[in-house]
């Protein structure tokens, strides 16, 4: 029987009215039948076709109320959480989404996918668009209820004068103000009973990188509520398996490539990777844990509570010392904090002899003056070791305190604006390239030296000192970096000073033959075998120069 127009209208409606329920029940239905994306080869429409690994991630994006995503590059999360605002605000009534971009195209750029998909639905699917500009979209309904997107550029008030039902951070390691977002507007979202979602690429030197690492390994190890999802480059089906090999011959680093498009969850949250000393870092792993304390009257006074931390005595103390004077063995490099409780003022002793960092001095309480005093104190513990003192801001005073204590000092030759005219000056002043060139002794010293150091506050802040986008060299967002300034100016000392230490070599040379004769088992007869060659070896070398 053949259906008169009104049946045919009413079955269309009905059928309508059945999908419009289908959609509203199902995003995954609603972007596999309905949405489009731009194919960026022939810059046509076509079908968003999602790939297994972006199927996947659905369940989670709809429903987890923290999420944090760390992806590799172009894996189509931007369009997808493009269409399931989309899909959010045309199916629930009242609602609002704000999406924050790290800068104001790419907020742009979003809302512009949404309308992109907009544009291609049918009528009959959306409710009436009440506003359409290009940082907001809403749909008003029949009854008058209304559902709004925002796409908002990088503001430090985040979502905070509003209460948004989801808010969506993207590509938050560009973000520079992502952390004093966050904090502006999480109150608001709790309190609404709203969703954050967090997405973002592993661009180590991007600014707000640190915080977003910071985030996602919390949520690794079960400190925060957010649910975490690691998308690799793989999760793209048509990039090759040489995909890796092909980046890298086309001018990609090996940093860039493990930045941009990470392989493994750990690498993507690696420090190391994206840090200015990146694999020079490989080799100090394993520390050994030094004797702390203080010292009182210049006598070591061993305190768990201590400020300094010992890992090798100087020589003077050794069992072996039978006196004398090793000339320019230890130097002193120290960064000065500037206010008390926020950075650290740090002082490292290096020996020069065995190229190892043997002790360390770190506060945050004590001023300028007072650092000196200490830093003097432990100068002189240490064989009156010569110090290269950063004098920018509250270093000066440091720096002026220990010239009225007589302490040896580096010395700088600074050029005036007369021809040939020169001053001197105590310390070491920062500047943007002298503070490259320090950086870059101090990656060399990482890659090269065989003494090394045991201080992971040291490990620590060298992950996360990185190259800015200006070209500044520094720590991440709310990291700090005064160890890695301090382990530098060792090296400044040592540079000045010049001549390799050469006296005391017969003492360190006869510990190391008893220590290596205390490590060989005396009930063990191969050892004892092995104990005679070793003994007449080194009684060979006793004639010839260490």
């Amino acid at each position: 029987m053949r259906l008169t127009r009104k049946q045919k209208e009413r079955k269309l409606l009905l059928l309508r009215e059945k999908m419009r329920r289908r959609v509203a029940e199902s995003f995954l239905f609603f972007i596999q039948q309905f949405c489009y994306i731009i194919d960026k080869n022939s810059k046509e429409a076509i079908k968003f076709k999602l790939w297994p690994a972006q199927i996947k991630i659905i369940p989670d994006i709809i429903s987890a109320m923290l999420l944090i995503i760390l992806k590799a590059r172009q894996l189509g999360l931007t369009w997808i959480c493009a269409a399931y605002v989309l899909w959010y605000t045309i199916t629930k009534r009242n609602r609002l989404v704000v999406v924050i971009s790290a800068k104001g195209d790419w907020a742009v750029e979003f809302l512009e996918r949404v309308y992109f998909m907009l544009q291609r639905l049918p009528n009959w699917l959306i409710p009436k668009v009440a506003k359409e500009t290009t940082e907001v979209l809403t749909f008003e309904y029949k009854d008058g209820s209304k559902s709004t997107i925002k796409s908002l550029p990088t503001t430090e008030a985040g979502a905070q004068s509003k209460t948004p039902d989801i808010l969506i951070l993207d590509e938050t390691c560009w973000n520079p103000y992502i952390k004093e977002i966050y904090m502006a507007s999480k109150p608001g979202i709790d309190a609404a009973g709203g969703r954050i979602i967090l997405i973002s690429n592993s661009i180590k030197f991007a600014p707000g990188w640190g915080w977003t690492r910071d985030m996602y390994v919390s949520a690794l190890k079960k400190l925060n509520a957010f649910k975490r999802i690691f998308m690799p480059w793989q999760d793209r089906p048509d990039r090759p398996d040489n995909f890796k090999e092909i980046q890298l011959r086309e001018g990609l680093t090996e940093e860039d490539f493990s930045a941009q498009y990470p392989e493994s969850e750990d690498e993507a949250i690696s420090t190391l990777t994206g840090s200015y000393f990146g694999g020079t870092l490989k080799n100090h792993k394993d520390f050994v844990p030094g004797e702390t304390g203080f010292l009182i009257d210049g006598e070591w006074t061993p305190d768990p509570r201590g400020i300094i931390e010992i890992w090798e005595p100087p020589y003077t103390h050794d069992e072996n010392y039978t006196g004398g004077s090793w000339t320019n063995r230890y130097g002193l490099g120290s960064d000065v904090s500037e206010g008390l409780g926020l950075s650290f003022s740090v002082g490292y002793i290096l020996d020069r002899f065995k190229d190892r960092l043997v002790a360390r001095i770190r506060s945050n309480l004590v001023d300028a003056y007072e650092w000196a005093d200490m830093l003097y104190a432990f100068l002189i513990y240490y064989d009156n070791a010569l110090a290269c003192v950063e004098r920018t801001g509250a270093g000066q005073t440091t720096v002026k305190r220990l010239q009225e204590l007589k302490a040896r000092q580096s010395v700088e030759l600074i050029s005036g604006k007369v021809k040939g005219q020169v001053t001197k000056q105590l310390g070491w002043g920062e500047t943007h390239q002298k503070k490259h060139e320090l950086c870059g002794d101090l990656k060399q010293w990482f890659k090269t030296t065989e003494g090394g150091f045991n201080c992971p506050y040291l490990l620590d802040e060298a992950s996360t000192w990185i190259r800015k986008e200006n070209g500044k060299l520094g720590p991440e967002t709310d990291k700090y970096g005064d160890c890695v300034i301090a382990a530098g100016l060792t090296l400044q000392a040592s540079q000045f000073m010049r001549e390799v230490p050469k006296e005391g070599v017969e003492q360190f040379k006869q510990a190391q033959k008893k220590e290596l004769r205390k490590q060989l088992p005396e009930k063990d007869q191969a050892a004892w075998s092995e104990l005679d060659e070793i003994r007449e070896e080194l009684d060979r070398e006793d004639e010839e120069d260490w």
